[in-house]
């Protein structure tokens, strides 16, 4: 149970508490108190002096976020606990009451006011549990209700071209044909041990990685001088005298220079395939 409080002091959590600390964690801070309440309730925000402070714990080091938390879950639970006469403080707060400098944040009924509700009743009455329900809409279809899905013909096809870049052969349509959606995972394996589908791979971890799009020369923009002064221009002394022509043997040092050098932009999507199953 929370405990009672005297002036000053600030609630916390107890083991008996853990629905109401999970709840803060899963529900609240991420959908409610990082989304919305922390732009203005935060230090040197246009809601820095009231009572509602809280920290981004993201910007914390790691060792300091989980107090961060405990420390945004009890502003939280101070303000839930504050009654007025129209209700407690933080949902009237939401509405736009009282002065809110913030004004309507969240109107009654939505899924951000139903969540800061269920959080004021676990606060108020501590060990009661609140049903999960209490989310979702029970009246609501099901989710794929209406929703036309694809042959598995067609489904077959997006998937090869979007993993391989190509279309389906005849013998994989007609393992689909026959196996039905059971067999579409089966032709995917063997389709994701295909050169075209580490390609695509790579392509993919690149939009994360980006270094495929790093400017100037990645021997001098990626490589620590510290660690590899020895070693950076070790293309500028390889040995290229068996090539009679001088041009044909300037050009050959030129490709041998961008070779490595988009080997060294490449090499974080390089998937060592004897390491895949």
């Amino acid at each position: 149970m929370l405990p009672m409080r005297v002036a000053g002091q600030t609630p916390c959590l107890t083991a008996g508490n853990a629905q109401l600390e999970r709840f803060f964690a899963d529900e609240v801070w991420p959908k409610v108190g990082a989304t919305e309440c922390q732009k203005c309730h935060k230090q040197a925000g246009d809601a820095g002096d009231t009572r509602l402070v809280l920290q981004d714990p993201h910007r914390l080091p790691e060792s300091d976020r989980a107090a961060a938390m405990r420390r945004n879950r009890d502003a939280f639970i101070r303000v839930a606990l504050q009654k007025t006469n129209n209700g407690p403080l933080l949902l009237v707060k939401v509405r736009g009451g009282l002065d809110h400098g913030g004004d309507a944040v969240f109107a009654e009924g939505s899924t951000g006011y139903r969540i800061l509700e269920d959080f004021v009743r676990q606060a108020t009455s501590p060990g009661v549990a609140v049903p999960g329900p209490s989310l979702t809409d029970s009246n609501a279809p099901p989710f794929f209700e209406g929703v036309a899905m694809l042959d598995n013909r067609r489904l077959l096809r997006r998937a090869t071209l979007s993993l391989a870049g190509r279309l389906p052969t005849e013998s994989e349509l007609a393992a689909v044909a026959h196996g039905g959606l059971d067999a579409v995972p089966r032709v995917l394996d063997d389709v994701m041990r295909e050169d075209a589908f580490y390609d695509r791979l790579r392509e993919g971890f690149n939009d994360i990685f980006l270094t495929l799009g790093i400017d100037g020369n990645a021997d001098s923009t990626v490589l620590s001088y510290e660690h590899f002064e020895k070693t950076r221009l070790w293309y500028q002394h390889h040995d290229f005298s068996h090539i009679a022509d001088e041009k044909e043997r300037q050009q050959a040092k030129y490709k041998l220079a961008n070779d490595y050098r988009s080997a060294l932009l490449g090499e974080p999507m390089r998937v060592d395939r004897a390491h895949c199953p």
